[in-house]
């Protein structure tokens, strides 16, 4: 897991990809899920989840909406993806990117990413995630780290986790 997601992110880093910005992931609901996840997390940048099942015209909405600097996504999704312009990475089943020319240099590099060599901070994005629309066209909530790290250790508190419990 680690060693692909920081191919991922070594190859989104490539493109380009720097804290805030946004990438868009549209894959089923797998291992490679967990390793775009963690790679564009890696890379920096901001996920922005892409339910498949969307209807067209949403996931079409949401990619204009968004101006993601890259998208991850799967072979079989490509297609669910064509309104979009950015650059698209594509990952197998086993989280490794199906891109023969990626692939090659990223083998070489699988490194850990320093996140403080990329400049992070907690304010920086950690995603972007889409309201129902329900009442309207569906509005991007941008989340930044330091949220995420107060919703968990809240939880830590709340729940009474500690270093041995497993969920």
């Amino acid at each position: 897991l680690n060693r692909r997601a920081n191919q991922l992110a070594h190859r989104l880093l490539e493109l380009g990809v720097r804290p805030d910005d946004r990438v868009g992931i549209c894959v089923e609901r797998s291992f490679a899920m967990v390793v775009g996840l963690l790679g564009i997390l890696k890379a920096g940048a901001a996920y922005v989840p892409l339910d498949p099942t969307y209807p067209a015209d949403r996931l079409a909405y949401m990619l204009e909406d968004s101006a993601p600097a890259a998208l991850v996504s799967q072979p079989s999704l490509r297609h669910r993806l064509s309104t979009c312009s950015a650059q698209l990475q594509l990952l197998d089943a086993d989280g490794r990117m199906s891109d023969p020319d990626s692939q090659s240099d990223s083998e070489r590099l699988d490194g850990n990413i320093d996140p403080r060599r990329l400049g992070l901070t907690p304010r920086h994005l950690a995603y972007v995630i889409y309201t129902s629309g329900s009442t309207g066209r569906p509005n991007g909530v941008m989340n930044e780290h330091r949220g995420l790290t107060n919703l968990a250790l809240a939880q830590i508190e709340a729940f009474g986790i500690r270093q041995d419990t497993r969920l």
